[in-house]
């Protein structure tokens, strides 16, 4: 889920602000993300990555990758209790729906 650079951010008539060390950090993995996307666009691939250029392209590509992992994992281990809220929130009505689904299966 990709949000603009935003102080605070209304999901379904609920306001939730946002710090701004998370929004840089969820920013800056959405940029890198983007990079690698617009990097393996089909038309631009047609036109840069060629059996000449195909090494130097992997090679530019793989340290996009890197620097993506490095980005994401940098995220993944940072605790942002104001994005932790919004995903809770937004899995409520998939959790319950498992949690119903495995409770109909527990009674066949």
């Amino acid at each position: 889920m990709f949000f603009a650079k935003v102080e605070s951010i209304n999901i379904d008539g609920t306001l939730y602000e946002i710090s701004n060390a998370a929004m840089v950090d969820t920013w800056n993995c959405k940029e890198c993300l983007v990079e690698i996307y617009d990097f393996m666009d089909p038309q631009r691939m047609e036109g840069e990555c060629n059996f000449e250029s195909y090494t130097s392209w992997k090679k530019d590509l793989m340290k996009m990758l890197k620097e993506w992992d490095k980005m994401y994992t940098k995220h993944a281990k940072s605790i942002y209790p104001e994005m932790n809220k919004i995903h809770t929130d937004a899995m409520k009505p998939l959790m319950d729906l498992i949690t119903a689904n495995l409770n109909l299966h527990n009674l066949e």
